[in-house]
């Protein structure tokens, strides 16, 4: 794709048809070409790894540079998209996560999709091309960081992190528990996990040596109570004391240096991450940015206004990128607040995400097919997200689809179409560094019966309640069907198997996995593959057992489930080695409820043991997922209050050769009961209420009843952070009245209403509406 040099206006209706076709002709052009999942170039690698070597894998890893994973809601998937050449190379699918904007936490080993919604995290193993393991976080407030070499799972609400093996998404440690809430939360260059502690009025540098999570810094900046903000730089982090209206660095040793801001930072919000020597603070209250200059030196502090509505900035090559989604625009300007020519993105809908990786800044809408790519000079290439990966032999010359549309440079607004802002020099065209050649695959309806199945065209919003304004649907036909191409199928094949758990014995090998997610069509069969066998068991079969295998010698399996619409993506397990020596099963296992939906399951050690493998099972509903635990004890969360489980304990060698087990007693989790919250006010603001209320646990949701002469209705919200363990929400004043008060009460996630509720002060306006 080209580089854009001038700025794009709204497109009208015809573009937009346009564009819909464009969407849906590529969305149809990856049905016939891929399955839902790891599609063709993803799958070739994970299927032929075992025929052509590591060397495959290896080209495929090289891919990854300058490349970054954006997620599609209507379609469940995330696109790995060329930073160079502006194009999708890869594409990992999530269908049972279609409709939903899940968070894409990446580094160039590993890809982790966290979909709030249902609390599940699932990982994809970039090195050996397969879904990986599986979190079942639940309900909460939760955060995933990956770094270089480590990973973590940050509880804010209870203050835990926990470092889990990336793969697996297995915990490796201990708990660290940190003085809750937490704010803020990334890995900067050195390796350090900065987090801040408002309740101490700290941050805290964690670092994670040996799989296990450790403070190793502390800094005050602030008082103990202070409403904090912070965002991680290359070394180091700038925490904003939103209360004391101070900005503090803290460089890679956790000095600190305090800089006065000229304006009031009450509602700052930050990045989670700022790469290079410019740090954006959006304030949305009074529609202004203020930055920071060389943070670790003199710190020069300016501020400008950008306009209403804005969303949170980002800093990149000394610019300021402020998003604006219902304009589908993003805003550029110096960092004294010098207004640049604006980045726009056709046909974006809904939240802009802004990330700046590999040396550029993504410009993502999740729920469309379109996204943008910025380059350190300011030239921005806009990136359909719905066109297929290249096939075998296809090339990529840069050039720009038919009708492709322009992004806009970000240079100075007058700087001349095709040139470069910082020489007047012509702009490079991207497209140099194509995704390296990859071997074929058979293809839709290929006898060898290995073809990809079809992507199916329903209509990608999933039956779940995702949040945010529903999804266009994807149309079911093709309006002009190409008669020689093969019959189109009308589903999707099934997501993967995710976890395959695996325990190793005398010369054999058993392999469980969950049911795969598969709405179009049954799952007709399970495909397992492993270096040297393959063996195939029914839709209904959710184990197998693997025999005349060599001891001593190790393995990892795949298990890819497939439907009518063909085979989906693999699922992988760990390496086992099968072996003759087994340790014995552990004593006295019990489980013990720490809460509504999380339970601490302990167990006796055993002599040889190397690690203890945890099943579930679920008196009623699907299992939770498969664990493992290097020590005595494992945390279970997204368990249902409620709830009855069971917890089974198995020993197993350094090799996964496994023991006998034992099982604890049923245990029932509890309901918990919702409180009341602990204070209701409201204030009034032009023609516009706010509630405010504290949080109360296990709500989902709260009903606000108004009293008073406002003429306002009964509410039921799910309410926006106000920060310090505070929910609010805005609503009309209305036509009439002057006198306001409020009565707030929780709302279970099934429904359940507390007993308690809390009524706010009356209080009348000056004004009758």
């Amino acid at each position: 794709m080209a580089p854009s040099t001038e700025p794009t206006a709204p497109p009208g209706r015809p573009a937009r048809q346009g564009r819909a076709a464009r969407l849906f002709g590529s969305l149809r052009n990856r049905a016939r070409a891929n399955a839902s999942g790891l599609t063709v170039v993803l799958l070739t690698a994970a299927l032929v790894s075992t025929v052509l070597g590591t060397g495959a894998l290896g080209r495929a890893d090289e891919m990854s540079d300058g490349a970054v994973w954006l997620w599609t809601s209507p379609l469940g998937e995330a696109a790995r998209v060329n930073g160079n050449s502006g194009e999708v190379d890869l594409v990992a699918g999530l269908p049972e996560s279609a409709g939903t904007d899940v968070r894409v936490v990446q580094n160039d080993d590993y890809l982790l999709l966290y979909d709030p919604v249902t609390g599940k995290v699932t990982s994809v193993d970039l090195r050996r091309m397969g879904f990986s393991g599986v979190l079942e976080l639940g309900s909460g407030d939760f955060d995933l960081v990956l770094g270089e070499d480590a990973a973590a799972v940050i509880d804010r609400a209870s203050g835990e992190v926990k470092a889990v093996d990336p793969a697996t998404l297995q915990p490796t440690g201990e708990t660290l528990k940190i003085p809750a809430p937490l704010v803020g939360g990334a890995f900067d260059d050195e390796g350090t996990l900065w987090l801040g502690a408002p309740s101490q009025g700290t941050v805290v540098g964690v670092e994670i040596p040996e799989d296990e999570a450790v403070i190793e810094r502390t800094a005050a900046v602030a008082e103990p109570g202070a409403d904090l903000a912070l965002t991680v730089l290359d070394e180091g982090a700038l925490a904003v004391d939103r209360t004391g209206d101070r900005l503090v660095t803290l460089d890679a040793g956790g000095e600190t240096e305090a800089v006065d801001s000229p304006v009031p930072l009450e509602d700052a919000e930050l990045p989670a991450r700022t790469r290079g020597d410019l740090v954006a603070v959006s304030l949305p209250g009074a529609g202004e940015v203020l930055t920071v200059t060389d943070p670790h030196g003199a710190a020069g502090v300016a501020h400008f206004p950008v306009g209403e509505d804005a969303g949170a900035a980002v800093a990149y090559e000394g610019r300021v990128y402020v998003p604006f989604a219902g304009e589908g625009t993003v805003r550029v300007f110096d960092a004294e607040g010098g207004e640049l020519n604006p980045v726009t993105l056709p046909e974006a809908e809904g939240p802009l995400e802004l990330e700046v990786r590999e040396g550029r800044l993504f410009i993502n809408s999740p729920r469309t097919g379109t996204a943008a790519v910025v380059d350190p000079d300011g030239t921005a290439t806009i990136v359909d997200k719905s066109d297929p990966p290249p096939g075998p032999g296809d090339e990529e010359d840069g050039a720009p689809a038919p009708g492709s549309p322009d992004a806009g440079d970000t240079g100075e607004p007058d700087d001349q179409p095709g040139t470069d802002p910082g020489t007047g020099q012509a702009a490079d065209e991207p497209g140099d560094d194509g995704p390296a050649d990859l071997p074929d695959l058979p293809g839709p309806g290929d006898e060898s019966g290995d073809g990809q199945g079809g992507r199916g065209e329903g209509d990608g919003a999933g039956e779940g309640d995702g949040p945010g304004e529903p999804l266009p649907p994807v149309p079911s036909s093709d309006p002009s069907p190409d008669p020689e191409e093969p019959e189109e199928p009308e589903g999707a094949p099934p997501g993967a198997p995710t976890p395959v758990t695996a325990t190793a014995g005398d010369g054999s090998v058993s392999l469980s996995w969950p049911e795969a997610y598969s709405p179009d069509a049954p799952v007709e069969e399970y495909l397992i593959t492993w270096d040297d066998g393959e063996l195939t068991v029914g839709g209904d079969e959710l184990s197998a057992e693997i025999s005349d295998l060599v001891n001593g010698t190790t393995y990892r399996f795949r298990v890819r489930a497939a439907n009518a619409n063909g085979p989906g993506p693999a699922a992988q397990s760990t390496e086992v080695t099968p072996g003759e020596r087994a340790p014995g099963a552990p004593g006295s296992v019990t489980a013990t409820a720490t809460g509504g939906g999380s339970a601490t399951v302990s167990w006796e050690a055993v002599d040889g043991a190397h690690d203890y493998l945890l099943t579930i099972d679920a008196a009623s509903g699907a299992d939770p997922a498969d664990r493992t635990s290097t020590g005595t004890s494992a945390d279970v969360s997204g368990l249902t209050p409620g709830g009855t489980y069971t917890f089974t304990v198995t020993a197993r060698t350094e090799g996964g050769v496994s023991g006998g087990s034992t099982s604890s007693e049923p245990l029932t989790m509890p309901k918990p009961e919702l409180g009341a919250p602990a204070s209701v006010s409201h204030t009034v603001s032009g023609g516009n209420v706010t509630v405010t209320w504290t949080a109360v646990e296990g709500a989902a949701r709260y009903t606000i009843t108004p009293r008073g002469d406002g003429a306002l209705q009964p509410v039921t919200v799910a309410g926006s952070s106000a920060g310090g363990g505070s929910v609010s929400h805005t609503m009309a004043r209305g036509s009439t009245g002057r006198c306001y008060g409020f009565t707030v009460v929780a709302v279970a996630e099934d429904g359940t209403v507390a007993q308690s509720s809390t009524s706010g002060p009356s209080r009348c306006e000056r004004e009758f509406r």
